[in-house]
């Protein structure tokens, strides 16, 4: 069944808003693992896990089955339209319900995930045998950069979201270079 280019894209939007729950809901079950865990293993592998393979991975599971919805073959141009409308819409959707979550469900999960980096990576590094004078050097500097981060000004807000228009067109135009896929030139008709 082919879609038309309108179609394809809202069908495109229904695909990212069921990613960015997928993302959200595994996002928000991370801040939970990196709030109460000991292990250092943890606090630097469950952010590239899941933060950036399980999304990666999705990514390309939603941009196949939104090819073959659109019937298996389409150009770089509708790869990029359809791909960047499902990433756009699974950002808005991930970054609206994480905003949620961190000010009105549990406002104080960022702190305490912050707080456990901290602790986690002071008790690492004591257990490396490195200077007392350092560990306390860096763990200050870790707490200023977190201070730091708290303070969002409207700004920072519109900078960052900029930057991720811009990041997630870059994306789009990088998943349409690997998923196009371009119709035979020799296809059979019906027409003689």
């Amino acid at each position: 069944m082919e879609l038309s280019q309108r179609q394809m894209q809202k069908k495109a939007a229904i695909y990212g808003l069921a990613f960015g729950v997928v993302s959200l809901v595994i996002g928000i079950a991370a801040l939970y693992l990196i709030a109460d865990t000991k292990s250092m293993v943890v606090v630097i592998g469950s952010p590239i896990l899941l933060s950036f393979v399980l999304p990666v991975i999705l990514a390309v599971y939603f941009c196949l089955n939104l090819r073959k919805q659109v019937g298996g073959y389409w150009t770089f141009r509708e790869a990029t339209s359809g791909i960047f409308v499902l990433f756009i819409s699974a950002y808005l959707i991930y970054s609206l319900g994480n905003y949620v979550f961190a000010h009105a469900i549990d406002p104080n999960i960022n702190k305490a995930v912050k707080e456990n980096i901290v602790n986690v990576t002071e008790r690492f590094a004591s257990k490396q045998d490195i200077p007392t004078e350092q560990i306390d050097e860096k763990i200050e500097e870790m707490r200023e950069q977190l201070a730091e981060e708290q303070t969002q000004t409207t700004g920072k807000i519109f900078q960052s979201v900029v930057y991720a228009i811009i990041i997630i067109f870059v994306g789009s135009l990088i998943f349409a270079a690997i998923f196009k896929k371009d119709p035979p030139v020799f296809a059979e008709t019906d027409e003689y």
